[in-house]
């Protein structure tokens, strides 16, 4: 089962931040989670949110900066164990932190409403700018036409379906919508993660990753139902690592 770091190590650093990124590979990390937007300028950026509110506590948009503009914010600044100031990074940047340490990247595109057009071109063409990349990333987005979008333009690229809302009355419709943009897998909460749910995906043909999994009782209950993956912000939730400092 693969333990996969949700926007880094953030249960130990400002999540997205190149710190959670570098301490997650310092602890061990060969699998990432992360989640991508696109400045007013068209660069690609890894933030959670589509505003700054969570993070830096202010109300403006990311699609509505620059890059310029948006590296000016603390997003550290909720995270009371470590506020000292840390910028949004782009895309490249993050890369550059765990590529060399990854085996598995699950890129995460931000895009409800299509509020970012044109965000699925610049990702499949920075997916394939680096050698290998694109063969180990998959790409999720809980907005349908990103991945409609995504299938069009490029029938290789490994899809995940991301189940937001769900019961055992809507996963069926769901698996449906997973299927029908070629996805190979299917990520949900760990709300309906129960045995039965997890078998009937991975009976349909879909690999299963579960988030957010934060409790280690938890992480052994996915690994004993079959899950491929938990998505956690405790990146040593199985295993042994002692925070330095």
């Amino acid at each position: 089962m693969k333990i996969i770091s949700h926007r880094g190590a953030s249960a130990y650093a400002p999540e997205n931040t190149l710190k959670a990124f570098s301490l997650a590979v310092e602890m061990g990390s060969r699998d990432f989670e992360f989640d991508v937007h696109q400045t007013k300028d068209g660069i690609l950026a890894v933030h959670h949110g589509f505003d700054l509110k969570h993070t830096a506590g202010k109300k403006a948009k990311i699609a509505g900066l620059t890059y310029a503009e948006l590296k000016k914010y603390n997003i550290a600044a909720h995270f009371k164990r470590d506020p000292g100031f840390q910028r949004v990074p782009r895309l490249e940047e993050v890369m550059d932190v765990i590529e060399p340490a990854a085996r598995w990247l699950n890129l995460e595109i931000k895009n409800d409403g299509n509020v970012y057009p044109g965000i699925e071109e610049k990702v499949l063409a920075f997916l394939g700018s680096k050698p290998g990349l694109f063969e180990k990333t998959i790409v999720s987005s809980f907005d349908h036409g990103t991945l409609k979008r995504l299938r069009e333009l490029s029938p290789e690229v490994r899809l995940a379906y991301l189940g937001h809302g769900l019961n055992a009355m809507l996963l069926l419709p769901a698996l449906k919508k997973a299927r029908a943009v070629g996805a190979v897998n299917f990520h949900m909460s760990l709300r309906i993660a129960f045995n039965l749910n997890v078998k009937k995906i991975k009976k349909a043909g879909f690999r299963v990753c579960i988030y957010t999994v934060n409790k280690k009782e938890d992480a052994q209950r996915m690994k004993e139902i079959g899950a491929d993956g938990i998505f956690t912000n405790h990146p040593d939730i199985l295993g042994k690592w002692t925070l330095k400092g």
